[in-house]
């Protein structure tokens, strides 16, 4: 793959192999550019990924020989930034237009994520009951990521309310799903939050690069279910 600077080009390769590490990504998540393709073939025929189609969709895998590539170069495979969301007033949704027009409705806020999450490069991990996991290999992308699905929630005629919770950290694997503080965090901080408010632990605050492109309001330290240490978060403001 040619380039003027080998160094970008080096870098680029190990953006790519740190989105597949975190699970099966599909072109979607990592992008349909000439660019991307032939950094993906260049990755696959040095056996650094691997593909395969999953759900009618080529997914791409980091191999070992890829995880050990990340880490001689300082990147960690096993950290990532959790995303939680839930709906706000999903019993109200149903008393008001029944349990086939509150699925409809809870159907529609889902796709209004998905696209999202996508747009974003993250990846759902899975549904649990009103909200998302998502995970991403870049903090600046979840909290970019938290801020469009806050517009398009406020935007949508549906009008539900979503409460974000975002922290960055290790991350232990399950297969496909994750567990551990790091998610315990996030789920935390979503539980947190209020309709329409998204808060990030200070850990993602400080790592994202776009943190100053959105104010925030200091929260402190949160006390915070099942853990033993505070967690200093921050509320972005809409």
């Amino acid at each position: 793959m040619a380039s003027s600077n080998p160094a970008s080009t080096a870098d680029f390769l190990l953006d790519l192999l740190e989105v597949a590490s975190l699970g099966p990504a599909s072109l979607d998540q990592i992008g349909r550019g000439k660019r991307v393709r032939l950094a993906l073939a260049t990755l696959e025929t040095e056996g650094l990924i691997s593909s395969a189609p999953e759900g009618g969709v080529l997914r791409y895998r980091t191999t070992p020989a890829g995880m050990a590539a990340l880490e001689r170069r300082g990147r960690v495979p096993g950290r990532g930034t959790i995303l939680f969301t839930d709906i706000v007033g999903s019993t109200e949704m149903i008393a008001s237009f029944g349990e086939d027009g509150a699925h409809a409705r809870r159907q529609r806020h889902f796709d209004l994520l998905g696209a999202a999450i996508t747009a974003h490069r993250g990846r759902e991990v899975k549904r649990l009951g009103d909200g998302v996991m998502a995970v991403f290999a870049d903090p600046a992308a979840a909290t970019a990521c938290a801020a469009d699905m806050q517009r398009a929630v406020a935007a949508d005629a549906d009008q539900l309310g979503l409460r974000i919770g975002v922290h960055t950290g290790e991350l232990l694997r399950d297969g496909d799903d994750y567990y551990g503080t790091t998610v315990i965090i996030a789920a935390r901080l979503c539980d947190r939050a209020e309709a329409g408010e998204t808060i990030v632990s200070e850990t993602t605050h400080t790592l994202s690069d776009e943190a100053g492109d959105q104010p925030v309001r200091p929260l402190g330290a949160l006390d915070l279910d099942g853990l033993s240490q505070p967690v200093t978060a921050y509320a972005a403001v809409s």
